[in-house]
């Protein structure tokens, strides 16, 4: 267990690290946020005021924005409506069937933009999650049920898994890119009317809280626990509407009253722009979409002389740094043969198209080993599996784990046999790591659960 001063050591790395890295953000990476009918810019960094009138917006309620490749898309809640515009600010073209009362909206699975809708007019579909391609074609929607649930912001989180917020019931839910309903992370009634939504970090999930419940929780600026929905810190700012997490580790909040700029560490917020404002977005302006960031155990394990190669992320082809100023300026990179040294940090960086993503650290730890995991001994199928997966070895395997690829351990047994039936039938569909131990040895593969 870390020390109090252990904890605050490592806390204040992590500010320094923060800090540190302000100078290798894009110059043309730029949080937006909707307010006063503009489209303002802030610096990524430190949410300074860039350009307050990036992109003059008509009346209706413009409430969230996003980008979509080179495109920016804008919903106007009461216009019913999504405008889609260049990277340059000028607009393309309209959608405006089909949608009523929209909110928050997000790109999922790297291939459709999925749209929050609650009303009925113009043929829409009612409380449902509406979906479109790349193109503003419409691919159809899917009720959200119970009916009373009200959806107002959606994010991919990767793994197959997106989270929508609501304000009917009031929680914050997953559900597979097919939008079936796998559980709630924030039950119903802890908070009252969530908006806007991140995920600041692997583990934590920043929420906006709009209203107040009568005789419990406040409303304001929460951070809430990714694997079970428990309250990590809150800030009783007011009616929130949009959340976002700058470089230097302060977090901007908006309302009805303007966009302001929390130090999480002293609790102290600032006003950076008055008047009434809705979502914020990240736009890359000079037309690079990031990539999704790599994910995987932060913390694995290896027998001496395995190397990058050996580390298990998702997507496998990524490219290794030795630093985190390696990975974020693309500079250095090492390849795959390069022996795991026990105890270092490596940065795993997704390249698509010339685009960065965020680096993943991954650390390991190196241990001998008289006698290494026979692979050529081992099996195991089907993979993809929908519920029975078979693991062979001439050993007896002793311990079996799995974990999804957040770290997060979701299961263990012991079956100590050659020869084992693996029940998959409970999880839901994405990528997971099982590592089989036998003797004094393991062995971690990837399986993909369908």
């Amino acid at each position: 267990m870390l020390t109090m001063k252990k904890t605050t050591l490592i806390k204040n790395l992590i500010a320094l690290l923060l800090v540190l890295t302000i100078g290798s953000i894009s110059a043309q990476e730029r949080i937006a946020v909707i307010q006063d009918s503009q489209v303002k810019l802030l610096d990524a960094a430190n949410g300074d005021l860039v350009n307050p009138s990036f992109i003059t917006l008509d009346s209706g309620t413009p409430k969230a924005l996003i980008q979509v490749d080179d495109e920016i898309w804008i919903t106007y809640q009461l216009g019913d409506k999504i405008e889609r515009y260049d990277l340059e600010g000028n607009i393309l073209s309209t959608i405006d069937t089909g949608m009523d009362n929209i909110r928050g909206l997000g790109i999922v699975n790297g291939t459709e933009v999925w749209v929050c809708n609650s009303g009925t007019n113009n043929g829409a579909p009612g409380d449902a999650i509406i979906r479109f391609d790349f193109n503003g074609n419409n691919l159809g929607s899917f009720p959200i049920t119970p009916q009373s649930d009200s959806p107002f912001d959606i994010i991919d989180r990767g793994n197959g898994e997106v989270y929508i917020s609501y304000s009917g019931s009031d929680n914050i839910e997953r559900r597979d890119y097919s939008g079936t309903f796998l559980g709630n992370i924030v039950e119903p009634g802890v908070v009252s009317f969530i908006q806007q939504i991140e995920i600041e970090e692997p583990g934590v999930i920043l929420a906006a809280v709009f209203s107040v419940i009568s005789g419990g929780n406040q409303n304001g600026l929460y951070r809430f626990s990714e694997t079970d929905g428990s309250i990590i810190d809150f800030w009783n700012l007011g009616n929130l509407r949009g959340v976002a997490k700058l470089g230097d580790g302060d977090i901007l909040w908006s309302s009805g009253a303007g966009v302001s700029k929390l130090n999480p560490v002293t609790g102290v917020s600032v006003l950076i722009s008055g008047g009434s404002a809705q979502y914020f977005g990240r736009l890359n302006l000079d037309g690079c979409t990031t990539p999704a960031t790599p994910t995987g155990n932060a913390m694995q394990s290896f027998v001496q002389g395995a190397t990058l190669a050996d580390i298990v992320v998702d997507p496998t082809d990524v490219t290794w740094f030795a630093t985190e100023d390696d990975a974020i300026n693309n500079e250095n990179a090492l390849p795959l043969n390069t022996v795991l040294v026990d105890g270092e940090t490596y940065y795993a960086v997704n390249i698509v198209d010339g685009c960065l993503s965020n680096p993943f650290a991954v650390t390991v730890t190196v241990t001998l080993s008289v006698t290494e995991f026979n692979d050529a001994n081992f099996s195991f199928y089907p993979n993809p599996t929908a519920d029975i997966l078979t693991l062979k070895y001439t050993a007896v395997i002793s311990e079996i784990s799995i974990s999804n690829l957040l770290g997060q351990n979701i299961s263990e047994l012991r079956p100590n046999s050659s020869e084992v039936a693996l029940d998959l039938s409970f999880l839901p569909k994405g990528i997971y790591l099982i590592t089989v131990k036998a003797v004094e040895n393991s062995r971690t593969i990837k399986i993909i659960k369908e």
